[in-house]
């Protein structure tokens, strides 16, 4: 297929969609590193199809996944960069559909993959991993993202795709902290998809700490403990915040036509608190759950509710519970999403939350290491990054997993962020080069997020 170009758009003019002008501060040559209409040749091959084109009018391609042809790429230059697209149409407001028009219209639609129960991110992966350099932008929430990094990680990639996020969930507490912001209905505030897109390519690349929690429940009938593995990203709560997303989640699960807002579902939620406010089911904790912290016993205040493991600044759609920028009357360390340490700290229940929400107060500090363990004698409401579940009598034992690419958004106010977006250009151009490879690469990375977070 070769590259088919409007045949109004000249170098430096405007340019149309079906009529309308596109947004005259993206260019072709800012689109460049994004668009596969300027790759020469494509492959197609297979007996295993995968899109079905429908032809505009004007000749621009358009396209909607369906099982009907499979791609290969092929003569990619060696430094090419484009962008993989993975939507997510059920997360938050259900915005996926009207996203994945708008993005056809500035992105060629193979590109872009629609994420279901019947196609995960492997499909669209599997087709990239031909080519060296490429990035990835996840729209959706943050188990979206889970979703896509446990994907990359299966691939095996040389260089993995670092991911950029563009919010679609509730929360949205991983886009926040890498400043993709609060949700999608902020984005015509910031430039809309045009600038987002040109963000993209100039912003820096970081790393993210990944964490494997071993979930042991035990078996009062003498048979062997149920064990088994999830990952965490963001954070993971025992107690009274994980009883309010369980209970969000029982009744979504129950009534799912009536969660298509944001709106909506924040409001659910706080629904919920204000029930536990009055039932308060968690306040026995203390006396039902043991920390431990890199083998030290870490006590538990009287009054503590819950229990929140912490692995980046944002939580419950952007409070920050560590708040480093606060003085602390502690010897803890300035938290971080890469430096292989967790935090934990307390909260004394749905109302102490709510307090949380608005600035009111401060969650207690209690502890900082590197292997985290909750023990429970009881059945106790967990959430790990959202996802809520009953824990039986067991354990939780958290342990450092891997370090993953993210894309960091920069601003020209942000001396450091920009100097780590420059950086980030110069160390793919060197791997390009063969100067450095892969693994070197990712280690200056590792030292370069460190040194300018």
């Amino acid at each position: 297929m070769r590259k088919r170009r409007n045949r109004n758009n000249k170098q430096g003019g405007s340019s149309h969609n079906n009529g309308k002008p596109r947004d005259p501060l993206v260019t072709d040559a800012i689109l460049f590193d994004y668009v596969l209409n300027g790759i020469e040749d494509w492959d197609l091959s297979g007996d295993e199809k995968l899109f079905d084109f429908h032809r505009m009018n004007n000749g621009r391609v358009l396209g909607t996944p369906n099982p009907i042809k499979k791609f290969t790429l092929v003569d990619l230059p060696c430094d090419a960069r484009p962008l993989l697209v993975f939507i997510n149409a059920k997360s938050g407001g259900q915005l996926g559909p009207s996203l994945h028009r708008r993005l056809n219209m500035l992105l060629n639609p193979i590109q872009i993959f629609e994420l279901s129960a019947s196609q995960g991110p492997d499909v669209g992966l599997e087709m990239f991993k031909s080519v060296r350099y490429f990035r990835v932008l996840v729209c959706g929430g943050d188990g979206t993202v889970a979703w896509v990094l446990e994907s990359i990680a299966r691939q095996n990639f040389e260089s993995p795709p670092p991911v950029a996020i563009l919010p679609l969930g509730t929360g949205n507490d991983l886009s926040r902290v890498l400043n993709w912001g609060r949700g999608f209905s902020a984005l015509d505030g910031q430039g809309g998809l045009t600038m987002l897109l040109n963000d993209i390519n100039s912003a820096a690349v970081t790393m993210l700490d990944r964490w494997e929690v071993k979930i042991t429940e035990e078996n009062s009938e003498g048979n062997p403990n149920k064990v088994k593995t999830k990952s965490m990203m963001n954070y993971l709560g025992i107690g009274c915040d994980a009883k309010v997303a369980y209970e969000f989640h029982v009744t979504r699960q129950i009534n799912p036509e009536k969660f298509s807002s944001r709106f909506f579902n924040k409001l659910q939620y706080a629904k919920e608190g204000a029930r536990d406010i009055m039932d308060r089911t968690c306040a026995d904790l203390p006396w039902q759950v043991w920390l431990e912290v890199d083998g030290r016993d870490v006590e538990i205040p009287k009054d503590t509710e819950g229990l929140i493991v912490l692995n980046i600044g944002s939580y419950m759609g952007g409070v920050d519970l560590w708040q480093n920028d606060s003085e602390h009357d502690d010897d803890f360390s300035l938290q971080s999403m890469h430096d292989k340490m967790l935090e934990v700290v307390s909260v004394c229940g749905a109302w102490h939350l709510g307090k949380l929400q608005v600035g009111l107060s401060q969650a207690r500090r209690l502890a900082q290491g590197k292997v985290i363990k909750i023990h429970s004698s009881s059945s106790f409401p967990v959430q790990i990054d959202g996802e809520p579940f009953i824990l039986q009598p067991g354990s939780l034992d958290i342990t450092h997993h891997d370090q993953v690419f993210m894309v960091r958004r920069t601003s020209e106010d942000e001396p450091k962020g920009h100097a780590a977006a420059i950086m980030t250009e110069v160390l793919l151009d060197a791997e390009c080069k063969g100067i450095i490879n892969a693994s070197q690469k990712k280690v200056i990375l590792q030292e370069l997020a460190m040194s300018l977070s």
